[in-house]
């Protein structure tokens, strides 16, 4: 009698157990059911964020890491110190070639002077030279016009035996002698042109100091702007945060050799944290900025985030893959496609576990 008192017990309890069970998982499969009739729901979701990548401007060898990993900076703090040997021996050089050729601008600045100077004395001392012979030749030619005349005045007296030939002779020779005096007049003015001539061909030498002063200043003009780059390059061996965040990664270690372009470490600003979500396609029409959506971390369980949708991607991700397919030979297997969708997360500086990378999984109530 009490062996099977308890055996009706036992199978009552396991009864009671089914039944709970039973209606326990059909509550659950009902939740479930009706959360995937009013929901869309996607895993292919992660967190993200404004990411930068620092690299040098400049190169050279790593000489200090002043960062570690998941450190938070402030913007303009020194993240790497490159060897500063190879950038201040440049800045040197080129100081060193200004100076230099700031010395020949000067030598060619006092050439030009000298040259102009002497120039100029020379073609005024010509130009007054001819001048000169030009006053000597008209006054040789007015004597001789005289002398000429009187000459020809007493050659006749002379032939109507009015005046004796002695006479005669006398002013013959001192118009002989004019005549000489205007040829070496009219020479010693050739003289003097050929000479002016000659001082105003010195014009060149004003112009090849000209030119050497010319390509002098250029050179001049191009050493400072190579000390100026010089300078830059050194100022620029410390390497700076261009925004306030935190180190994600480090790429380089002190000893390394640093390029410009190539990054040295990748930082993100927390505040800018946010998850993108990629539907399938059949789902997107259920979506429109500004719906509510629940996010799940799957780094961090039990935890539920609330987001609101900012963006949906006008394209498919497939449009922007590094390699799209290929079916320019005919064959085609249908593949649903997936929709990018951005999210803000709410209330986001309470949860800075939350770091770019992770999982998520992100369920929105469909838009009726």
């Amino acid at each position: 009698m009490n062996t099977n008192h308890k055996t009706s017990f036992g199978q009552r309890a396991i009864l009671s157990i089914g039944l709970v069970v039973l209606v326990l998982g059909g509550v659950l499969s009902a939740r479930w059911l009706y959360f995937r009739l009013t929901h869309v729901s996607t895993e292919a979701a992660y967190v993200k964020a404004d990411m930068a990548e620092v690299a040098p401007e400049v190169a050279g060898r790593v000489a200090e890491v002043l960062v570690q990993e998941g450190q938070h900076v402030e913007q303009g703090a020194i993240l790497v110190r490159l060897e500063r040997d190879n950038l201040t021996a440049g800045k040197e050089q080129a100081e060193a070639a200004v100076r230099q050729l700031a010395d020949r601008v000067r030598r060619q600045e006092a050439l030009l002077s000298r040259t102009r100077r002497t120039v100029e004395a020379s073609q005024a001392a010509a130009q007054a030279a001819v001048e000169a012979a030009r006053a000597q030749v008209a006054k040789a030619r007015a004597h001789l016009e005289y002398m000429e005349a009187q000459e020809a005045r007493l050659g006749a007296l002379l032939r109507d035996a009015a005046v004796p030939k002695s006479r005669y002779d006398e002013v013959h020779a001192g118009a002989e002698a004019a005549r000489a005096d205007l040829r070496a007049a009219q020479e010693a003015l050739h003289l003097a042109e050929a000479k002016l001539k000659e001082a105003q061909a010195g014009q060149w030498a004003v112009a090849e100091a000209e030119a050497g002063l010319a390509e002098a200043r250029s050179g001049l003009d191009q050493a400072k702007a190579a000390l100026a780059q010089a300078q830059w390059a050194e100022g620029r061996a410390e390497v700076r945060a261009p925004i306030s965040g935190v180190v994600a990664r480090i790429f380089l270690r002190p000893g390394d050799f640093a390029a410009p372009g190539r990054p040295v470490l990748a930082m993100y600003d927390p505040a800018t944290r946010y998850v993108e979500a990629r539907f399938e396609e059949t789902k997107v029409r259920h979506l429109q900025v500004g719906q509510e959506a629940q996010v799940t971390v799957d780094a961090v369980p039990g935890m539920k985030l609330s987001g609101v949708i900012r963006r949906i991607t006008p394209a498919a991700a497939q449009e922007f893959a590094l390699i799209p397919r290929d079916v320019t030979a005919g064959e085609f297997t249908k593949v649903t496609q997936r929709v990018p969708v951005e999210l803000t997360i709410r209330d986001l500086q309470t949860h800075p576990q939350v770091v770019p990378g992770l999982s998520v999984v992100v369920s929105v109530r469909k838009q009726r």
